[in-house]
């Protein structure tokens, strides 16, 4: 059987997903069997004109990881759409935009001063595209105004969100994808959702408000939310096998993004909340109970939408461009 062609690339990202892939241990060497790695920049020293010499459609499966911050970025990932049969958005910032995803509510002008206005770098000095050196120019690509996920700049084959996928998501990944299963384009994303694969007994009980967790001891045989502390389980999809709750006894963060079918996170998780918090027959409660239990969610954006935020419905702050 001839082997796939396969190709792995890093964008505006942290570089765990780079590094999960060889979280597989030794299944990896099946991987090898079935597929030769033709680019791979983390780890071998392919240049920009190896991959624009290669024929189009030359890669069978490209993996890129990462969201999109950068005009780089942007151009790469259009060269390697042009080389890869098909394209795999590997992990939650190319899925789903990711954590970095929550520079969205700034601009990227407020981003930049913030950043250089350290004690060690508050000299002045901002990065520019263009400097002249003794030894020529230097040129540094420009960043995009907000942050967005892959497939608001190419068309995306399969979506295998994650932060970063763990290895049993990799391994039914890797053995659908080079094995010729059909795979639909979220057939990686679980339908169920963490709450459903989680160990702990939610009873779904009222509860008054949301508080944090260092204020609260919690029980690891019960439901984080059921003991008041934001876990975002409801609304996240359960490929992990809920750690966090289960073994933890952490709240689920949402890293997987919503489950199958589901366009926006945040919303998802409102909804979930406000069953459970007093929200739902507010005709009932008083002014001041009800903005209690409304505030006792703080930074609801941030933490709704820690993941997701670029590609939910609110995707950036407006106002920022063209004025």
């Amino acid at each position: 059987m001839m082997k796939k062609k396969i190709a792995f690339y890093w964008c505006a990202a942290c570089g765990g997903c780079e590094v999960s892939v060889l979280d597989i241990d030794e299944m990896i060497l099946d991987v090898i069997e079935k597929a030769d790695i033709v680019f791979w920049p983390c780890a071998m020293d392919p240049k920009y004109e190896d991959l624009e010499a290669m024929e189009d459609e030359e890669i069978d499966i490209a993996f890129i990881n990462g969201s999109i911050r950068s005009e780089e970025n942007k151009e790469m990932v259009e060269l390697i759409r042009e080389k890869a049969k098909k394209v795999v958005a590997y992990g939650s910032c190319s899925s789903i935009g990711g954590l970095f995803g929550l520079g969205n509510l700034s601009s990227k002008e407020e981003l930049i001063e913030v950043g250089y206005s350290t004690r060690s770098t508050d000299d002045g000095v901002r990065p520019q595209n263009e400097s002249k050196v003794e030894e020529g120019e230097l040129e540094l690509p420009s960043l995009l105004h907000h942050v967005v996920p892959l497939d608001r700049v190419i068309e995306v084959d399969h979506y295998l969100p994650g932060c970063p996928p763990l290895p049993v998501q990799l391994e039914e990944a890797f053995t659908a994808l080079l094995g010729d299963e059909d795979v639909g384009k979220y057939d990686l994303i679980s339908q169920k959702s963490v709450c459903d694969v989680c160990a702990m007994d939610r009873e779904e009980k009222r509860i008054e408000k949301i508080r944090p967790i260092q204020e609260v001891s919690i029980d690891p045989e019960k439901c984080i939310l059921d003991q008041g502390v934001l876990c975002m389980g409801p609304a996240t999809a359960g490929m992990c096998e809920a750690p966090c709750p289960s073994v933890a006894a952490h709240p689920c963060v949402g890293c997987n993004g919503p489950v199958r079918g589901m366009k926006d996170q945040g919303s998802r998780m409102l909804s979930a909340l406000a069953s459970v918090v007093g929200i739902e027959g507010e005709e009932n409660m008083e002014e001041d109970e009800l903005q209690e239990a409304i505030d006792s969610i703080r930074d609801p954006t941030g933490s709704f939408y820690t993941f997701s935020l670029p590609s939910s419905y609110l995707q950036y702050r407006r106002g920022d461009v063209d004025g």
